[in-house]
């Protein structure tokens, strides 16, 4: 068992190796002028073309002027925005009753550049933004509800997100009343036997 085990891996480790080899592929053109590629030379004057596969990333270069940029280096531009939070509600907040209203307030590192708009994200759907970062839901409904803000530009592309935070929406009940309960009325009366 642990010689197959051995072979099995061996095998393998070949068959890895075997792939990233360079590929040779033939190219002709035949009497009609049409191009062909094979991994097998199907006419006398094929011509072979070696594929080569990388194996890893190479990044671009970041010095210009050897691409003939005059000697400048290159300096990638810095995302317009430090962040973007929720700052209100809190993660999983519960709010208790039928006629949930509530205001979402976003806070962004950063001046909202021009073009740019900011919008929330309420379960899945965009809403525009008020002004100053808020949005007003009212009359949630019963259960878990997912918020998100979002700057977008022009074309309505993200640019940064904040983390999705879940807030909460129950019935009242007995246990977590809405509002303070009511004094109930007196029981009434025993009868008089008769």
């Amino acid at each position: 068992m642990l010689s197959e085990m051995r072979i099995l891996l061996l095998l393998a480790g070949l068959t890895l190796s075997l792939a990233a080899l360079p590929q040779e592929i033939y190219r002709w053109v035949d009497k009609d002028g049409v191009v062909h590629y094979s991994d097998q030379p199907g006419a006398p004057g094929a011509e072979l073309i070696v594929l080569t596969v990388p194996n890893s990333y190479e990044p671009a270069p970041t010095d210009l002027g050897a691409a003939g940029g005059g000697g400048s280096t290159y300096q990638p531009q810095l995302p317009p925005y430090e962040s973007l939070t929720i700052v209100q509600p809190q993660p999983d907040q519960v709010y208790f009753g039928a006629d949930v209203a509530l205001t979402v307030v976003a806070e962004l590192g950063g001046v909202l550049q021009s073009g740019h708009t900011l919008v929330f994200i309420v379960n899945g759907n965009r809403r525009p933004a008020d002004a100053g970062f808020t949005l007003q839901l009212t009359n949630l409904e019963r259960g878990t509800h997912f918020l998100r803000a979002t700057v977008i530009d022009q074309a309505g592309a993200p640019l940064i997100s904040s983390e999705q935070i879940s807030i909460h929406v129950r019935q009242p009940s007995i246990n977590t009343p809405q509002s303070p309960q009511r004094p109930r009325p007196p029981a009434p009366a025993p009868r008089p036997a008769t």
